[in-house]
Parts: structure tokens; sequence; C-alpha cells
């Protein structure tokens, strides 16, 4: 028994984190090509996508090529949104989102300086809204590098650093925790403006994810599991 008690205990604690986040991830597949990427999906399917305010993607370096990179400078007053169409694979429930976003200039490279934006984000159902978030007061670090680098991938382990990546990873809370249905079709929908801000940037999407929260059974489990692990260890 001594040897298969913290087997046990472990499969506990694992089964509180069975539900994974769902990602849209535009960053597994880097190309060259001036069409917008579609994203690798992790918990769920994809069923389209369709953006507006832009048609094409900048190009012309490994930086703007390793993510979703709109060419459309949003510092200037041009904003784009995407909106994404999914069905999930098992009966979910979401409640937060993170967004991985790059800012990059005119000639395809990082963003020296601090720029601002904005975004809103709208999760919904046949046309109507599940729940939402946004933030009007968004701010991109710069690299302040004093020559803008291009020839590095964009990561979020380098945001605001010299010879790193430009941009924000964003987590927000949704005004409401949604329930997502296998057999159901949603509806994601970002929009990416500057905001207040009147220099002009580019923005792009690294990933986009959906946080979900465990079932209270399953999470019930998970802390029984911790529990147990933290009772064998005191014994020992």
């Amino acid at each position: 028994m001594k040897k298969t008690f913290p087997v046990i205990a472990s499969i506990l604690a694992l089964a509180g984190s069975a539900h994974a986040a769902i990602v849209f991830d535009y960053q597994a597949n880097p190309q060259t090509a001036s069409d917008l990427y579609r994203p690798d999906v992790t918990g769920a399917l994809l069923i389209s996508q369709t953006f507006t305010g832009v048609s094409s993607q900048k190009t012309g370096s490994n930086y703007v090529n390793s993510f979703l990179s709109p060419n459309a400078n949003v510092g200037t007053g041009t904003p784009w949104s995407v909106t994404l169409s999914f069905t999930v694979t098992e009966t979910v429930t979401v409640d937060s989102i993170a967004l991985n976003l790059f800012t990059f200039n005119a000639s395809n490279a990082i963003q020296n300086n601090d720029r601002g934006g904005a975004y809103t984000f709208d999760l919904k159902q046949n046309g109507d809204v599940l729940a939402s978030c946004s933030n009007s007061n968004l701010t991109y670090a710069g690299t302040q590098d004093g020559t803008a680098g291009s020839s590095q991938q964009a990561s979020v382990d380098t945001l605001g650093q010299r010879g790193g990546s430009s941009g924000v990873r964003e987590e927000g809370m949704l005004d409401k925790a949604v329930v997502l249905s296998t057999g159901n079709t949603y509806t994601i929908e970002i929009s990416l403006n500057r905001g207040s801000e009147t220099q002009g940037y580019f923005v792009g999407l690294g990933a986009l994810e959906l946080n979900t929260v465990p079932e209270p059974a399953t999470a019930s489990l998970g802390l029984l599991g911790v529990a147990a692990l933290m009772m064998r260890r005191r014994r020992l």
C-alpha cells in the first residue's frame, strides 16, 4: 500500500487540472506569405476566421513573420478586428482570457518605444453576447533599443527587453463565467485600436487563450490529491 499511495495521490492531483486552456496559436507555423494566418487550435475546432479593417499582413522579416501581423497602422487610427467561430471538444467553463500582442513598425521591426492601445473582446452565441472584457489603457512595452531589430522571432518571454520583442501579454477577466457546450457554435470577436495613442505603430496577435475553470467535482479531486501528497510528506 505504501508504494501505491503516491501514485493514487498523484492521479487525484492531476485530475484537478484535467481541462487545459483553449488556445488559438498564431505562432505555431511561421510563414512568409502575405495571407493572414490561421491559428493552430487546442481544445476546440475552428470553423471560420474573418477579418475586418485589414486584408493582408506584413512580411519581410523574421519578426513579423512569426505571428499574425496585420498590415494596419493602428497608431494612426486604423483599427482591425478578427472574428473566430468555433466549437468545443468537451463541455468547459471559461472565465478569463489572455492575449499575446506584439507591436512592430512600418519597417517590419520591433517597436523601440512604448505605445498605448485598447481592445475589446466579446464571446457570443447566435449573435448574443455571452461575456465580455476590455482594456482602454493597454501599454505595449518597447525594447528601448537604439536600433530596431527584426531578425529575432517574437516571444512573450522577452517583451520589453533589449534585443527582445515589443508588446504585451494581456490577461483579462470576463464579466461573467460561461459554460461552453459541445454541439454549439460560439464566436469570439477581438478588436484592437489605438485608444488615446497618437504615435504610429502596428500590432499583431501571437495567441489567444480562453482559460477554463475546473468542474466542482474535478476540483475536489485535485484538492484531495494535494492534501494526500502533503500528508504523505509529513509522515516521511
